[in-house]
């Protein structure tokens, strides 16, 4: 579900929430930037709730020369629990390089609630004004994580419409299979959470019976699951069953690269399991990902799993959705799910 800035229940008071509140994030060098964004006249109705950097550390900083110190609040890795704690309805970003890719995913899971997010940027100290549009506005993250974004979606949608065209045959003899064996449907659909806790329809190919949840209710599904048709546990081993959902990458729903997407039933048990559980959904959901190509898959360690959700989230370029893909083609033909660390020290 999206993060609620509001959720802990104590709420601002009326004349407090429509007066607005602001939350600074940024470096303590692009104060500058800060002081600037304070002095425009569409942001003289919110009120600077504190101040949000790497170090966190002090109590109180001088972000504006006409103005009282802002209360230093804490880290940035706390941002979530931080924009919580203030009740903050408005966010101002002054960061660049690598604090700025580093804070992508928190920006983008935020995003997904009532906060807006204003962006300064290294060449123009003019945010986007709280009052230009009506509503609540989007991100909009510099330019390395912006085209990094516009990178991932060319790549999924080139490379889902080609293998589309090119598994024609393969989707044809599938199709016909599954009518021989067990009848229609040929496609099975189920809702999944996707980013920002969207629900969607997945798409499959149908590899159980259409009886296969009457008496057990919402299970995992099993190797060699006996609910399986005849052709549909040759279907699961090969992972055929899942390319149906190449226009789901299409449609925008999803990835070809990310957390692999959990039906709403289990995510509610998650979440309650693993308090950062939900901070995987603040990326689109994949067809293949990071915990997948090591083996963490179906029946295996929950918390391994989000480990490396995570550590994906954390780490996302463009390349390495590349460098994912080509690990899932030997995952897949071959087994293989040990791989040699990178050279990168935050890996």
């Amino acid at each position: 579900m999206p993060h609620d800035a509001e959720s802990n229940g104590s709420g601002p008071r009326p004349a407090e929430a429509q007066r607005g509140r602001l939350l600074l994030v940024g470096a303590r060098r692009n104060l500058r930037g800060l002081a600037h964004c304070l002095d425009q006249p569409s942001w003289a109705g919110l009120r600077v709730v504190g101040f949000v950097d790497l170090s966190g550390r002090g109590r109180q900083l001088a972000v504006h020369p006409r103005s009282d110190p802002v209360p230093i609040l804490g880290r940035i890795d706390r941002l979530a629990e931080l924009v919580e704690n203030s009740r903050a309805t408005d966010l101002v970003v002054a960061l660049s390089g690598q604090p700025a890719r580093r804070i992508g995913p928190q920006i983008a899971h935020l995003s997904s609630s009532t906060v807006r997010v204003h962006w300064v940027s290294e060449q123009s100290t003019h945010p986007v004004s709280p009052r230009r549009r009506p509503g609540w506005s989007s991100p909009k993250p510099p330019w390395p994580l912006r085209w990094g974004r516009v990178g991932k979606r060319a790549l999924d949608l080139v490379l889902a419409a080609i293998a589309l065209i090119l598994l024609i045959p393969l989707f044809v003899v599938v199709a016909v299979a599954i009518v021989a064996t067990s009848g229609r449907p040929i496609f099975y659909t189920q809702e999944r959470v996707g980013q920002g806790g969207r629900i969607f329809r997945i798409w499959k190919f149908r590899s159980m019976r259409r009886d296969a949840e009457g008496e057990t209710g919402p299970i995992w599904a099993t190797d060699h699951d006996a609910r399986c048709t005849p052709i549909g546990d040759w279907l699961r081993h090969t992972n055929i069953d899942e390319l149906p959902q190449l226009f789901n990458v299409l449609r925008g729903d999803m990835s070809l690269v990310g957390p692999r997407p959990e039906r709403p039933i289990f995510v509610e048990k998650f979440r309650a399991e693993l308090p950062d559980y939900e901070l995987r959904h603040a990326v689109p959901a994949g067809m293949t990902g990071w915990a997948q190509v090591h083996g963490w898959r179906g029946r295996t360690s929950l918390r391994k799993r989000l480990q490396y959700d995570l550590d994906y989230i954390r780490r996302w370029s463009f390349w390495l959705d590349v460098r994912i893909l080509f690990m899932t083609i030997q995952h897949v033909f071959w087994g293989k799910t040990s791989w040699t660390p990178p050279r990168r020290p935050d890996a």
